[in-house]
């Protein structure tokens, strides 16, 4: 009860005139309100504690069945929102920046829980640095590859059911990164992220992770023409440099993945042309 006494008197003090329209749409507006206050913050402090606020508030509220299906369109420009075609999930993802190189990945997914009819709320934990042997790793809502999501997929072998998603993540000061991930649900209807279910050319994966110049721009998406995730080839800009990423750029040459037989297969050379 304390949590959201305190959030309840964070957001009267930092907007004493927020909507009182009850429901979804107050939820929307006082999320708003927040949001737009990180540009105004210089402190690392100020905009964590802030942050903390965004997301025990979204945990509280994202909880309230009617705010399942409400499009909270005014958020969508500080923050992704992906939801399954299936309809049983939707996703949420934010960074705040730190400093010109440093930024923080926060996610909230809400899902509902066909059993009871229910809506639960999972706050993801960014712990993309900290992930041993990333490619390979099954993780969960506390060990998140944090990134910026922008494209999502659903995809069904049998019964199962996988969620592909595309990310972007701010690497450093001299490279940026896209990351083609999986998930899923396990019996508790707990997210869990990876899967071995990429075959690359290096072999079996987990996910799929791509660095790259943070001075240029890279593109990863599912092409629906071709059926298929399309992405930029990169190279090194020169021979030398191939060990060191922050030297790599799309080279204007296509790769993609395919899936087959509850697989993403790699395809080299695709023909984008008039597509």
């Amino acid at each position: 009860m304390s949590r959201i006494i305190h959030i309840i008197a964070f957001l009267l003090a930092a907007f004493p005139l927020c909507s009182q329209v009850p429901g979804p749409t107050a939820t929307e507006d006082s999320l708003f309100g927040l949001f737009e206050r990180f540009p105004a913050l210089r402190s690392t402090e100020e905009r964590q504690h802030l942050d903390s606020v965004i997301l025990q508030y979204m945990e509280e509220k994202l909880a309230e069945p009617e705010s399942f299906t409400y499009r909270f369109d005014s958020l969508r420009k500080r923050v992704g929102i992906l939801t399954a075609d299936d309809g049983q999930f939707r996703i949420f993802t934010w960074n705040v920046p730190l400093s010109t190189w440093e930024h923080e990945y926060h996610g909230v997914i809400q899902v509902r829980d066909n059993r009871d009819n229910s809506v639960r709320v999972h706050v993801l934990v960014d712990r993309l640095p900290y992930i041993p042997d990333l490619l390979h790793a099954r993780t969960g809502k506390d060990m998140w590859p944090g990134a910026l999501y922008y494209d999502l997929r659903r995809e069904k072998q049998g019964k199962e059911v996988i969620y592909t998603l595309m990310g972007f993540n701010f690497n450093d000061r001299w490279s940026d990164k896209k990351i083609i991930d999986v998930l899923y649900f396990d019996s508790e209807m707990d997210p869990q992220f990876g899967k071995p279910v990429f075959n690359t050319p290096s072999g079996i994966q987990h996910r799929v992770v791509f660095e790259y110049s943070g001075e240029v721009a890279m593109n990863l998406r599912y092409n629906p023409d071709l059926k298929m995730i399309v992405y930029d080839h990169l190279s090194p800009i020169e021979p030398e440099l191939k060990d060191h990423p922050r030297f790599y750029a799309p080279d204007f040459s296509y790769d993609g993945y395919k899936f087959r037989k509850g697989m993403w297969e790699h395809q080299s050379d695709v023909d984008v042309r008039n597509r």
